[in-house]
Order: structure tokens, then sequence, then C-alpha cells
């Protein structure tokens, strides 16, 4: 991610498609920052909110995470600023990593699904360590099923909080009782306006 020092107002940067930003940490001022708009899109979309990555500011590298990005109310792609956090080599980092399924299309039209039970991984890592998500491929899981915190495969340099018996995804069968009682009342509906019916030709006859 190329980054510059920011010199322009924000109206004028952003008309050129250029992103205000701010990066800020432990043992430095903030600092005023802007980066061209598909840089700062491709960073979110290579390191995530988690991840550390080198920039160069100034003529000085800076190891640097994602720490907030402010979109358009109107636009979620259209980026308006970014924040970056400043990590030292010593520090270490605590934050949340999500959990992303992979393979969900092998149950499309099936009973089966797969039941996100954890969301988010809580992870310590140093600068340089880290990833932008833990990615679960569930294609070939059964009824029953179920992945543990322990059973992830953690890159090295990442310690994970969790309960290692925690479960993160567990197979359910789809519960199809509610469609089956929606179908028992319709029948039943159908069936009382039937005799309903007859009884009005009934009436009509004896009439």
């Amino acid at each position: 991610m190329k980054i510059e020092l920011r010199t322009e107002k924000l109206n004028e940067l952003r008309k050129e498609n250029i992103v205000p930003g701010v990066m800020y940490g432990r043992s430095i001022d903030s600092t005023s920052v802007q980066a061209e708009k598909n840089e700062v899109l491709e960073a979110i979309k290579t390191y995530g909110k988690n991840k550390t990555f080198k920039v160069r500011v100034d003529g000085k590298y800076h190891h640097v995470y994602i720490k907030n990005v402010q979109s358009n109310i109107l636009n979620p792609h259209d980026i308006i600023h970014f924040d970056l956090h400043r990590v030292t080599p010593k520090e270490t980092i605590s934050t949340e990593i999500p959990v992303e399924l992979k393979g969900k299309e092998a149950f499309y039209n099936k009973t089966l699904y797969a039941s996100l039970e954890l969301s988010e991984i809580t992870a310590e890592y140093i600068p340089g360590s880290g990833v932008s998500s833990f990615d679960i491929d569930v294609s070939k899981l059964e009824i029953n099923d179920e992945i543990k915190v322990k059973d992830l495969k953690v890159p090295k340099g990442i310690t994970i909080k969790n309960d290692p018996n925690q479960t993160v995804v567990l197979m359910k069968e789809v519960n199809i009782a509610v469609e089956e009682e929606e179908k028992t009342l319709t029948e039943e509906l159908e069936d009382a306006l039937e005799a309903q019916q007859i009884d009005n030709i009934t009436t009509d006859t004896n009439q």
C-alpha cells in the first residue's frame, strides 16, 4: 500500500480519487496521510483489519494494520477515510479475527447446512504475523460433524485465546417442521372451505 503525507484539503483529495487517512500508535504522533482509492481497496482485500503489513511514510518504514475504515453511507464501497495503527516490532497485537466458511454451496437444495457457532476468533500475534480471516472448508462435512477451535489451522506466530473445545462450526439438518405445520394448516383451511361450500349447496337445494 503506497501512502503519502497529506498535503491537500479533504475535498480536493476526494475529487482526485484519493482517500485521506491517519496513522497513529505508540511512540508516534498522529500523522495525516493519504492514498489512492484503489490502493486502499486492495489493502483491505489483502490484509483485512487484522494482518500487519509495511508502509513507507516520509522515507521511513512502519508496521501497521488497518484499524478502521469509513464508507459513504449511501455507497458502502466508497471509502472516504481510513485509520492505520502503527505497531512496534516487539508489540503484541490482540484482536478478533473473523471466521469465513467456504464450500457452503455444496449444500444448496439439501437438508444440511453449516451453522457458524463462533464468528470471530480472539488471537494475539506480533507484527509480521496475523491473518485476515480463518477460512474453513465445510463442503465435505456431514450431519453432526463439528469443527472446534483446536481443529483450526493456525499459522505460526499466532496464539489463540479461545477455549480449544469451543465449537466453531456445527453441521445441522434443516428444520422443516414449520413448513409441515403450515402445510397442515393450509390443508385444514381447504377442507373447511370445501365443507362450507357443500353446506351452501345443500342449503340452496333444500330451499
